[in-house]
């Protein structure tokens, strides 16, 4: 038991970094981003043992029914507003990069490999992320909600997702609440499906949060109110 602790603690380091060798780390938030190629493959291949988290240890998301596509790590914000008639910010959108994990999923066995994807939302939050958004590292796409309300996952040639909630859960106890002064504790776990318009996808689900809840109330905020957040957004088709 204890030789597996320490191959998965080993194999862990290696995959982190071999995202952290992209980002010089500074003292306080990283930022500073070298251009590394874009050409790596997507999806696909290596992804046949791996299977999407879906317990929360007390509840579960509905299992997928479809084909295992991408796994990306999220890393953007969510965006809330203060009406007039509420007390606490409300949700309107979101802004996310999708960062490719599957070229290098091949590299540890799917036990492995599922272990260090668990663990990487909680590191990735911590990296800045306008530099993220603006560098080279690879991104297979986009996270934004369109100008219906309506979640979009833009990945170019390799689909297009317009979701509708199906189900979520509340974060484990134990997920990362967010970083520096925005602790407010991480969004839940949750599945969309096609809500019409989609190509090529059928489903999302978002794990492994980290972060990304709003402060409990509107006083002294400012509009819009944008939290840091880092997740696992696996796609299916």
């Amino acid at each position: 038991m204890v030789a597996s602790c320490l191959r998965c603690l080993a194999s862990s380091i290696v995959f982190f970094l071999a995202l952290a060798l992209t980002i010089e780390a500074r003292p306080s938030k990283r930022s500073v981003l070298p251009n590394i190629p874009r050409n790596w493959p997507s999806g696909g291949n290596g992804l046949s043992g791996y299977n999407v988290p879906l317990s929360d240890g007390t509840q579960s998301l509905p299992a997928p029914n479809s084909t295992l596509k991408f796994i990306t790590i999220g890393r953007g914000t969510q965006n809330y507003t203060c009406t007039s008639t509420s007390p606490s910010p409300v949700l309107v959108g979101a802004k996310a990069v999708l960062l490719d994990a599957s070229p290098l999923l091949p590299l540890l066995p799917p036990g492995e490999g599922t272990a260090v994807l668990d663990l990487l939302p909680r590191y990735v939050i911590d990296f800045d992320f306008a530099a993220i958004e603006a560098s080279q590292i690879p991104k297979l796409g986009i996270h934004y909600f369109d100008s219906n309300g309506v979640p979009t996952f833009d990945l170019g040639n390799n689909g297009l997702l317009k979701g509708k909630g199906l189900a979520d859960i509340p974060a484990p106890a134990n997920a990362s609440v967010g970083s520096f002064d925005q602790g407010y504790g991480a969004v839940d776990w949750k599945t969309l499906t096609d809500a019409g318009g989609s190509v090529g996808l059928k489903e999302v689900y978002r794990v492994e949060t980290a972060g990304g809840k709003a402060p409990p109330s509107c006083a002294g905020a400012t509009k819009p109110i944008c939290i840091d957040y880092s997740a696992l957004y696996w796609f299916y088709d």
